[in-house]
């Protein structure tokens, strides 16, 4: 027998892959299996695997969909009568490519009559808020408007902090009508960690004496690199053990050849730009003593998980959202507008770097990890789905 796992996103192979994941559902359960339609599919981030890690125990069957298109094409296939959900992640795929405002406004509205169709047959509409606007956009009102229509028509909207509900009202002036509160997973257990700190440094060749704060991750404008190297130059000259680790793909973007010129040639910095492979973060993250989040604004970051899921406490800007992934006590904020203080604060250390705060978050990662985390949230949706 040839499994057919994942065999391509064509609309048949994808057709395919969801009669075969339906087919392998609990039919005798009481409760009947759930299609579980997700779009945008990101195999990059490891979000999605997470999240979805023990729906299938709920008789939630996850189903990928490569475009929404795709959409009429499974759910034609699926057996009549079988509820269906649609999981809408990510929004950037709706008006990606667009070169002008007018067309990005056109590609919204196909959208909204695109989901306006699927939901007057029936299927149900989950919104999960990564972030509130595409972190690098040319038309922020077209996209605010993409939003306030799905707030405006979910049947539920998932966040993964409390607060985030009013920060969608403020952002766009609705609220959503219905949410659920499901944390983003730590990343403990899904990725390699066997090292320790003396065999990260002796790695990456960096002395056990220096004083290492990491930010690993892509880096793009959104995440203050460049800001936190003005606060960088002043933070050595009061503690010279300090060392920025900086470790990510560079991604083409405005500042990006001035960010790399200025961090390849700055004393303090230890600048990997490419792609880390999952089995190489540890080296990363156990060489350090701390994390650093310099972010000009972010709602969810999947780098403070994977931090976290290290036992890194952080330093964190006043923009940086870090959505309940640290315990309380394990982030000290600092103000990019003021480079001296930021300073000041970097260069103080003190008990972020420490064992028992690391302890903490150490303890705190793991009652996030994906197991708890998914069971929780397919438990929720599954008493949702059968209650409506």
């Amino acid at each position: 027998m040839i499994i057919p796992w994942r065999r391509g996103t064509s609309a048949a192979h994808l057709r395919d892959d969801a009669l075969s994941a339906i087919a392998a559902a609990d039919w005798a359960s009481a409760t009947p299996p759930v299609a579980w339609l997700h779009w945008p599919i990101d195999q990059a981030n490891p979000y999605q695997a997470l999240i979805y890690s023990r729906f299938a125990a709920h008789n939630l069957v996850p189903i990928r969909l490569a475009r929404l298109p795709d959409l009429d094409a499974v759910t034609a296939a699926l057996p009549e009568g079988t509820p269906t959900v649609l999981h809408v992640h990510w929004l950037y795929d709706v008006t990606k490519g667009t070169r002008t405002e007018a067309a990005a406004a056109a590609a919204v509205d196909a959208f909204e009559r695109r989901i306006g169709q699927q939901r007057s047959r029936g299927i149900r509409l989950v919104w999960t808020v990564h972030n509130l606007l595409p972190h690098e956009t040319a038309y922020p009102e077209v996209e605010s408007n993409l939003r306030r229509f799905m707030l405006r028509t979910a049947d539920l909207v998932h966040v993964m902090q409390d607060g985030h509900p009013a920060l969608l009202r403020d952002a766009f002036g609705v609220a959503p009508e219905r949410t659920v509160v499901a944390p983003h997973p730590s990343l403990v257990g899904a990725v390699p960690d066997w090292v320790d700190l003396r065999t990260a440094r002796a790695a990456l060749g960096i002395p056990l004496g220096a004083r290492v704060l990491a930010t690993v991750g892509q880096i793009r404008p959104y995440k203050g690199h460049a800001a936190f190297l003005d606060v960088l130059d002043l933070a050595t000259k009061l503690d010279p053990r300090l060392r920025w680790l900086v470790a990510g793909k560079i991604r083409d973007e405005p500042g990006a050849e001035e960010f790399l010129r200025r961090a390849s040639r700055h004393p303090a910095v230890l600048l990997h730009p490419g792609f880390v492979p999952d089995g190489d973060l540890q080296l990363f993250l156990r060489a350090a003593d701390a994390a650093v989040f310099p972010y000009l604004r972010s709602l969810n970051s999947g780098a403070v998980a994977l931090a976290a899921s290290f036992g890194l406490a952080a330093y964190a800007s006043a923009q940086t959202n870090l959505a309940d992934l640290l315990p309380e006590g394990a982030a000290v904020r600092f103000d990019l507008a003021d480079a001296a203080a930021s300073a000041q604060i970097v260069a103080a250390g003190g008990h972020l770097e420490q064992p028992p705060t690391r302890s903490a978050v150490a303890e705190h990662a793991h009652g996030l990890r994906a197991e708890p985390v998914s069971d929780r949230f397919a438990l929720t949706l599954r008493e949702w789905v059968d209650a409506d």
